[in-house]
């Protein structure tokens, strides 16, 4: 089978699947991360094969389908009055913590698919539920 994937996007933390047998393994990212792995490398992290199942019923299944990210939220803060940003800010700070807040709300880091829930959540809370990202960016899923 031809690599899916370039190994250098995938995170030196990654855990790695050796079931090259198993249902799921042409569209996992740990199946697809082992296949693309360089010939120069002498270790990675797997995951341990015992808790592993090939039937495709597997607790380390990570698909390959593109997630979607959002992009900055600078927008929202416009159409907010100051006391529900407020209470939307601080929500978001406790979630992140107050750097990454500001990094994610520039758009330097990119909002997860579950941090978009908690950032759709703090929106709901203070009444602004139709609110979206700057942008929206396709890649990945390597940790959420």
């Amino acid at each position: 089978m031809e690599n899916k994937i370039n190994y250098n996007i995938v995170p030196g933390f990654f855990l790695h699947c050796i079931q090259s047998d198993c249902k799921m393994a042409d569209h996992c990212l740990r199946q697809l991360a082992m296949q693309a792995l360089p010939d120069d490398y002498h270790s990675v992290t797997i995951v341990n094969p015992k808790y592993t199942k090939p039937t495709g019923d597997c607790e380390f299944y990570r698909s390959d389908k593109p997630q979607v990210y959002g992009k900055g939220f600078k927008n929202m803060q416009t159409k907010m009055l100051p006391s529900e940003y407020d209470t939307f800010r601080y929500r978001l700070q406790g979630k992140f913590g107050r750097n990454p807040y500001f990094e994610r709300r520039k758009g330097e880091r990119l909002c997860s698919p579950s941090e978009i829930k908690e950032v759709e959540a703090a929106l709901k809370i203070v009444g602004h539920e139709e609110l979206k990202f700057d942008a929206y960016v396709e890649k990945l899923n390597w940790v959420d």
